[in-house]
């Protein structure tokens, strides 16, 4: 789940606007949220369609590079990026994860929610229909192959995620609330005492 998360099939109904225009205007939408704090609903569907998993949470995102996306339903989770690590915490287990920002992030199309690095959105193709964006990996090994952003006027409204077993991910925004004030403080994560840390950076 991680993975997926880190690393939809989605049909258009009409023809897309060309790659770089796509893509352009995307980023143009991006750099206009400075700071994005929503509710979500989760919905997991595994390759048959059949849904897996339901859920709830908390997604804040700061620019640059800072996000925190927690679930409190069906368990209480913490995943938070401060731009240099992932730090993945598992309240009912007590156990905390640490990765490298870039050598994981970077290998997905979520790095694109907050960077404007040329050479991450050129590992990624750019389609869209109206007030929706389709991103595709370049990359057959992606972990995650397709990413589709939905705004509504400046928000994000809907994400769907499809990785690479074909397990589809969407998430439905509420409350949404475009560039207030989100403390830093939100982005950093200090483990309770007596957790089981693996911490992968190298």
């Amino acid at each position: 789940m991680l993975r997926s998360f880190l690393a939809v099939m989605f049909m258009l109904t009409s023809v897309n606007v060309s790659a770089q225009s796509a893509e352009q205007t995307l980023q143009r939408k991006l750099a206009s949220i400075k700071t994005f704090a929503a509710s979500f609903e989760q919905q997991v569907f595994d390759s048959n369609q059949q849904l897996l998993q339901q859920g709830k949470g908390e997604l804040s995102i700061k620019q640059p590079a800072l996000f925190r996306f927690e679930t409190t339903e069906p368990e209480p989770n913490l995943f938070i990026g401060d731009g240099t690590s992932l730090w993945f915490y598992n309240e009912t287990l007590e156990q905390l994860s640490i990765y490298d920002a870039a050598s994981e992030v970077n290998r997905t199309p979520f790095v694109l929610l907050t960077s404007t690095n040329p050479a991450l959105w050129a590992q990624y193709d750019v389609t869209q229909k109206g007030e929706q964006f389709v991103i595709r990996s370049k990359d057959d090994n992606s972990p995650v192959t397709q990413l589709v952003l939905s705004f509504s006027g400046a928000a994000l409204s809907t994400m769907q995620v499809l990785d690479i077993n074909q397990q589809r991910s969407e998430f439905n925004f509420t409350l949404m609330q475009l560039n207030i004030p989100l403390d830093d403080d939100l982005f950093h994560f200090t483990p309770p005492q007596d957790t089981d840390i693996d911490d992968q950076r190298q």
